[in-house]
């Protein structure tokens, strides 16, 4: 004789099996372009429930930006290098009163940008001259020369430079060096 089942039970056990197939299913589905990736992306799911999980780019970013500048005081005397902000640290309050973010944004952006198009002007002119007329340079510098000023008239330089990694494990690399610019 077959005992009777309660129809919560029988709920319950289909819910968890299809909750169970669901999360294996993303599970498999994270390794990209594996064939049974593929099968369950492209033949299973019809209605596109499986997740992918790229923290909402195709391509997280894996590396961090650093803005520093130095002032030239004399002509040997030169500022400490000064990291400029590009990001900030999360406050409790921030998602209510936060006014600084979208010029930290733009700056972050702009950085971005300028750092993306370091290549092509490397390929193009094999050197980085032409850079300095480009809008995200242009841009970078303006920020840069409106940032603390000791003085009218003194010269700065920025440096872009990236490091990788959540632990500081190595320092950050030098990715373009201004020249003097008066400000």
């Amino acid at each position: 004789m077959i005992p009777k089942l309660d129809p919560t039970v029988i709920y319950e056990i289909v819910v968890t099996v299809f909750l169970a197939c669901w999360f294996i299913a993303t599970v498999l589905c994270q390794f990209r372009e594996t064939k049974i990736s593929w099968f369950i992306r492209y033949k299973i799911d019809l209605f596109n429930l499986i997740p992918l999980w790229t923290f909402f780019a195709p391509h997280p970013g894996k590396r961090d930006y650093h803005l520093l500048f130095r002032d030239k005081v004399t002509e040997t005397d030169y500022s400490e290098w000064q990291e400029m902000e590009i990001t900030e640290e999360r406050t409790f309050w921030s998602w209510l009163w936060n006014p600084e973010k979208r010029d930290k944004k733009i700056l972050s952006d702009v950085v971005q940008s300028l750092v993306s198009s370091i290549p092509s002007y490397r390929e193009k002119t094999g050197n980085l001259n032409l850079l300095m007329f480009s809008t995200p340079y242009i841009i970078v510098l303006h920020a840069v020369s409106q940032y603390k000023k000791r003085s009218q008239n003194c010269y700065r330089q920025f440096m872009l430079a990236e490091s990788s990694g959540y632990q500081k494990e190595t320092q950050p690399a030098l990715i373009l060096l201004s020249v003097f610019h008066q400000i």
